[in-house]
């Protein structure tokens, strides 16, 4: 799931502000990027498997 969350933020980087209902588009672009809801994702991922072993 965590894989899944990453890699569809990442794809869908370049239609963050520029929706697009097309089903045929490019996956990878020059403007694919991660963004700050991959980097909060990683955090609260960290977080909980920290708590998870008591850390």
């Amino acid at each position: 799931m965590l894989l899944g969350a990453l890699v569809g933020d990442i794809i869908g980087s370049p239609y963050e502000r520029h929706n697009t209902k097309e089903k045929d588009f490019a996956l990878i672009t020059e403007r694919t990027r991660f963004t700050d809801d991959s980097v909060m994702t990683m955090a609260v991922a960290h977080t909980l498997r920290k708590w998870k072993k008591g850390e």
